[in-house]
């Protein structure tokens, strides 16, 4: 188990090599061509007592020359001891739940349940825990006082304020009570554990304390609710358990939208903050300067003018003379082979005739040059309009 430092600079060297807790390996490492230079601390043993011991070193260190960690064995060590048992606390969770909907007494049990199964850890905690009612309430209450409030005075208002979670209603408030009133250190101990976050002994203690208290209290409710469900026969409940999860579902999914379509509003604000104004203006002003211009407005004027559609009207019919004479050339050919063949002369003019479509060529500057004034005349129509 090793705990790795970078150092930056040779200033605190000499204090670290004078630094030798008991029974640590040190070791430290200059780096070539360089102020910078490394510092190990390592035990050969993975164990619990290995961790708590180079958690200390780890808080002296950088409580006394904060270097860049390059690795902190000790909380790995943490990270992955506490991994099965929130790894088994949220599978208890889950399996609390779908125990409570199947054994409603509603036919909506598997659609619940799939619902269930398809919220990750984060949405599950804000299902249960969390009331969006309380919540919009809440910022409301803060947002209409009208002047310099105190910490007190919202504290005071918010106490007034009534809150109902999932967990209340439907679980009950009892119910794994561990859970209930410290979910918020759970959440965020599960957190550290799952995006490997740094953890000290205190910390890893804390949490392996709570973690394994509540996966107790979890084991204890779900006992009750199959022992209940096989020897007594329950009441009522006041409101089905499905058809309420089902509702905050919808309440929780519905929020979740709105927060998303309020974060991409508020990216769209933020992109058009950056757009200034005067820019855009300026850039219409000068749009606008051009095509006011008098070379701009005699040139439209020209488009549009009986002289501009004659040349245009000529131009297209030669080019459309142009792509007529190959195929009169091939219908001259054929008639003189046909002459020919019943021996009848065929006169001067002709044979003179189709030696000069036959020698005609197309110029493709011509066409092109019809093609795009027919795009023109179509532009202007519209300027017309």
């Amino acid at each position: 188990m090793i705990q790795e430092y970078l150092f930056i600079n040779k200033t605190e060297k000499e204090k670290i090599e004078q630094y030798t807790p008991d029974d640590i390996k040190i070791e430290i490492y200059d780096i070539d061509n360089s102020d910078c230079w490394i510092a190990t601390f390592s035990l050969s043993s993975e164990s619990e007592p290995s961790a708590n011991t180079l958690s200390k070193v780890h808080e002296y260190i950088i409580g006394e020359f904060h270097p860049i960690v390059l690795s902190n064995g000790c909380s790995a060590y943490y990270n992955k001891a506490l991994f099965p048992h929130f790894n088994e606390f949220e599978r208890k969770l889950r399996k609390l739940l779908y125990l409570k909907s199947a054994l409603s007494k509603n036919s909506k049990d598997a659609e619940i349940i799939k619902d269930l199964e398809s919220k990750d850890f984060g949405e599950i905690f804000t299902l249960l825990f969390s009331d969006a009612q309380f919540v919009q309430n809440a910022k409301k209450t803060i947002g209409d006082k009208t002047w310099q409030f105190t910490k007190a005075e919202i504290v005071a208002a918010i106490e007034q304020l009534s809150e109902h979670t999932v967990w209340d209603n439907l679980i009950g408030k009892d119910a794994v009570p561990l859970l209930r009133s410290d979910f918020i250190k759970v959440k965020n101990f599960r957190n550290d554990v799952m995006h490997a976050h740094a953890m000290n002994a205190k910390s890893y203690s804390s949490a392996l304390k709570l973690i394994k208290k509540i996966n107790e209290q979890l084991d204890t409710e779900i006992g009750k609710i199959i022992v209940a469900k096989e020897n007594t026969v329950q009441q009522e409940p006041e409101q089905d358990f499905n058809t309420a999860m089902g509702d905050a579902i919808k309440d929780m999914d519905s929020v979740q939208t709105a927060k998303s379509w309020q974060e991409q509003l508020a990216e769209l604000q933020a992109m058009a903050s950056g757009i200034k104004p005067q820019g855009m203006i300026a850039a219409i002003e000068e749009y606008r300067r051009l095509t006011k211009s008098p070379e701009i407005v005699a040139m439209r004027e020209y488009l549009v003018s009986p002289e501009f559609a004659d040349i245009t009207k000529h131009v297209q019919e030669i080019s459309k003379i142009q792509l007529d004479i190959p195929p009169v050339v091939k219908e001259l050919q054929e008639l003189a082979a046909s002459m020919k063949e019943y021996k009848i002369t065929i006169p001067q003019e002709l044979l003179e005739l189709q030696k000069s479509l036959k020698d005609f060529k197309p110029d493709p500057a011509l066409i092109e040059l019809a093609k795009s004034m027919k795009e023109i005349t179509g532009e202007t129509k519209s300027w017309k309009k």
